[in-house]
């Protein structure tokens, strides 16, 4: 009985290497919008929902190669290249709020997304390749990611569910010209976590919220965390001299989080915003700093309603998350705002 559990146990131990070289449960969308009507595009504001107040929020956002590693190229002899492992990616975000008490709000948001990968980096699980002669019945082969893992008939997905988030927002304070609060956010591990659209467990993500009100000029700032598993990503196509101990080429594990943004509200319709967000790895080897600067124009065509337009890029080009631009467009509505409105 011994002998069998034993070689149970082995290949139930190599089977979860090969899963980990495979990983894929990282959500590379690093600017989710903020998660009720009253946070900025991508920064939450300590101000809260009155009592059984009920708002929502839209956003669709796009990025440009929102992630970008560094692989051994197996039609290069296996030498180290770029590639653009997500070349495009377009999400959706829909949102909902609601004011338990003056000072007590819960969210919840649904995020969509869509990504356009790099085939060549991507590659098949089950590709197919042609015999060398006339009598050969050919084979097939799992070529750029899926290279050298488990037989697998699926591919990666283009369209996919990412992790939904749920929140609990508590303002400590807010007074005429100080607000202070935290969010208490936490995604659930629904996502396509094997198509670079989910994490691989749940992530608890809270934050302190403080905020400067002088008139018409606010300032805002965030500090929280990310608590989560640790994915890693190693090499699928290592060299000889790396078969035993492939490269590990993206790791994601704790991180702390900041965020800050100024906005000036021009006249009662038009609204401007500078937002910049990011993260600092406290665990991992092959882990990096991202940030994200973006610019907003807001319309508020009625107190209710606030419609938004950013654009921006990554601060740090080396970074593999950081996107080299990204577009957000999104609607905050709220049935029965506070006095000022959305901003």
């Amino acid at each position: 009985m011994t002998r069998p559990a034993l070689t149970i146990g082995l290949l139930l131990s190599l089977g979860g290497l090969a899963t980990a070289r495979a990983d894929r449960s990282f959500d590379v969308a690093m600017t989710p919008p903020a998660m009720d009507a009253y946070g900025l595009q991508v920064v939450d504001r300590a101000q809260t929902p009155q009592q059984f107040e009920f708002g929502m929020t839209a956003n669709v956002g796009w990025a440009h190669k929102p992630l970008h590693l560094t692989l051994n190229d197996a039609n290069m002899g296996r030498q180290e290249a770029p590639f653009s492992l997500i070349e495009q990616q377009v999400t959706l975000d829909i949102g909902f709020c609601f004011g338990l008490w003056d000072f007590l709000s819960l969210s919840a948001m649904i995020p969509v997304g869509v990504n356009d990968y790099d085939a060549s980096a991507v590659g098949d699980p089950t590709a197919v390749i042609l015999p060398t002669t006339s009598t050969g019945t050919g084979s097939t082969v799992s070529t750029g990611i899926y290279a050298g893992q488990p037989r697998q008939n699926l591919g990666i997905s283009n369209v996919a569910v990412r992790d939904p988030r749920i929140a609990v927002k508590a303002r400590f304070y807010g007074g005429k010209y100080f607000e202070i609060g935290t969010l208490l956010e936490a995604t659930v591990p629904l996502g396509d976590n094997s198509s670079f659209l989910g994490d691989k467990n749940f992530t608890f993500r809270p934050k302190l919220l403080l905020g400067v009100l002088i008139s018409r000029l606010h300032i805002l700032g965030s500090f929280g965390a990310v608590v989560r598993q640790s994915s890693e990503l190693y090499d699928p196509n290592p060299t000889a001299a790396q078969a035993q101990s492939p490269p590990l080429r993206l790791q994601v594990g704790h991180e702390l989080t900041w965020g800050g943004a100024i906005t000036v509200r021009l006249h009662r319709v038009i609204g401007l915003g500078v937002e910049a967000v990011g993260t600092i790895p406290v665990v991992g080897q092959q882990v990096s700093l991202t940030g994200t600067a973006l610019g907003s124009l807001y319309i508020m065509p009625t107190e209710k309603v606030r419609l938004s337009l950013t654009g921006g890029g990554g601060l740090f080009a080396d970074s593999p998350r950081n996107a080299d631009g990204r577009v957000m467009v999104g609607m905050a509505y709220s049935l029965l705002p506070r006095a000022g409105g959305l901003l």
